[in-house]
């Protein structure tokens, strides 16, 4: 089975831990049986962090806000508001789920799943240590940057299928968005791989421990990626496809109950997982001295997180044919420019010619 040999090879850390386990108590198991359970295993441990992160990141972010704006934030369910999340997700749960009479009804419940699950998918091949990955695939950038890509494809069905024409703006927002910045953040990503000589997560954070890390030599690329991944987000100021003051909530005005905090919580996901491949990519990952490399890749994912909260609720929206008109004109030549640096600089930390 040469398929399944080459996924094992991939799965290699967690396969170990099995097969460790299985020869504690004297067992053995087909690998293909035993990979089909690693796979199962890392999904449930990706789903597992989502459903623990969101209500944490839900807490966090509204008290973030309140300090911001002088006020004390969530303070009546539980200590300091700590049981808010859980409130929230019972009023979701509780919620009638309305479809429109007019509505696309298999599109309309397909959509927050098209938007959700790739996120989730996007998550394995994320570098947390040396040893902890779900799956170290050879072209896992751009695994990240496809995957990711599939999100508003669900945005936009999920504005059709609404019959709405406020949904249908935001939807085609969202596409409009998702053209003019795929393409820098792409570019970005190239120079990356130029400097790594590789598309491997963890091989651009080996190329990045012990020398200088890849935001030295890509600032400018840095900069294009992060505005790019906002708008993928789809944050203030660049909530354009939900611009509550302009097209009620964008491509999900009609949805209602846990299909409306769907949406929400695969904000709340994205905002991590960009935080943590913009870490990857330019300041390190997990490398750094004295703490264990897990510490500190949650320590710097962390830190950009909320400098994405703070981005959140500090600038106000920008207006949809200004940015479209920054994302073709600035950041699509800029960021072309930053790949032919990044080949200057391979060629001559090779020593040139020579």
């Amino acid at each position: 089975m040469p398929q399944i040999a080459i996924d094992v090879e991939w799965n290699g850390g967690l396969m170990g831990l099995f097969n460790w386990l299985l020869g504690l108590v004297g067992l053995t198991i087909d690998q293909g049986i035993l990979y089909v359970l690693v796979v199962i295993v890392e999904a449930v441990l990706v789903v597992g962090f989502i459903l623990t992160f969101a209500p944490i990141f839900s807490w966090v972010m509204r008290k973030v806000m309140a300090r911001m704006q002088n006020r004390q934030g969530p303070m009546r369910v539980g200590p300091q508001g700590l049981l808010q999340p859980l409130a929230d997700g019972v009023k979701l749960a509780m919620k009638e789920d309305v479809v429109p009479t007019r509505a696309d009804k298999f599109g309309f419940r397909l959509a927050p799943y098209l938007v959700f699950i790739p996120v989730c998918i996007a998550f394995a091949p994320l570098p947390w240590s040396g040893g902890i990955i779900l799956s170290d695939i050879r072209y896992g950038l751009l695994f990240i940057i496809a995957v990711s890509a599939i999100a508003p494809l669900g945005e936009i069905i999920a504005g059709w299928s609404s019959n709405n024409k406020f949904s249908t703006y935001g939807a085609l927002r969202a596409a409009a968005l998702d053209v003019s910045y795929e393409i820098p953040m792409v570019f970005s990503a190239a120079a990356i791989i130029l400097l790594a000589g590789s598309a491997s997560t963890q091989s651009i954070v080996a190329a990045q421990d012990g020398s200088v890390w890849f935001i030295v030599l890509q600032p400018l690329g840095a900069l294009i990626f992060f505005i790019g991944a906002l708008a993928k987000v789809g944050i203030v100021p660049m909530d354009l496809p939900e611009a509550e003051s302009e097209i009620v909530a964008g491509y999900f005005t009609e949805y209602s109950g846990m299909r409306f905090g769907v949406f929400f919580l695969t904000v709340f996901v994205n905002i991590f997982l960009i935080s943590a491949v913009t870490v990857t990519l330019f300041f390190g990952g997990w490398s750094g001295p004295f703490l264990p490399p897990l510490v500190w890749f949650l320590l710097k994912s962390i830190l950009f997180t909320l400098a994405v909260l703070w981005i959140w609720f500090t600038l106000p929206r920008v207006r949809i044919d200004q940015f479209l008109k920054v994302g073709w004109t600035a950041m699509f030549p800029l960021s072309i420019i930053t790949v032919v640096i990044a080949a200057l600089e391979v060629y001559f930390m090779r020593g040139g010619l020579a």
